[in-house]
């Protein structure tokens, strides 16, 4: 179960214990709640973690996360898109990292109506160090071993890759 104090802060009861043994049809439902529960509850402590580091730099992890995907210009719609952000909110976004030196707008070159943005000398230099420290070390996966966090990997990467039912 996932839960928060009054505070914000995200609090983690003791998850729905599942046994080992095969799930049966009374029990899928438990099961599923179960995983849902404790990858939100897991989902949170990571968004937790990313914030507390993103604002070491004075950043959002959303600022942070546009630097990683602006290894390549993009136009702000398409930054928008892989933010999963509407892009009306990309605007303060891309605000605050245009003013912190590490991004600028440019009209692109087949429509001067599109605003690409391109990652600066100072936003790629930092960038790099920026995001390392936001999303290498993740001290949520330090419990596993490589092997764990590789199947973990694969497991994860089936998911997300699977069709949307």
């Amino acid at each position: 179960m996932v839960l928060a104090n009054y505070h914000g802060e995200q609090v983690c009861s003791s998850v729905m214990a599942m046994p080992a043994e095969e799930p049966t049809e009374e029990s899928g439902e438990d099961l599923g709640r179960a995983l849902t529960a404790t990858f939100y509850c897991l989902v949170q402590r990571m968004k937790q973690e990313s914030a507390r580091r993103a604002a070491e730099f004075n950043m959002s992890v959303a600022q942070v996360r546009a630097l990683y995907e602006l290894r390549e210009p993009l136009a702000m719609r398409e930054l928008a898109e892989r933010l999963y952000l509407d892009p009306s909110n990309l605007t303060a976004l891309v605000d605050r990292l245009e003013e912190l030196g590490l991004v600028e707008r440019h009209a692109d070159a087949g429509d001067r109506r599109v605003k690409r943005l391109v990652i600066t000398a100072k936003g790629s230099r930092l960038g790099d160090e920026i995001i390392g420290a936001v999303f290498d070390q993740t001290p949520v996966f330090d419990v596993l071993g490589e092997r764990e966090q590789r199947e973990l990997l694969g497991l994860l990467t089936r998911l997300v890759e699977a069709p949307a039912s």
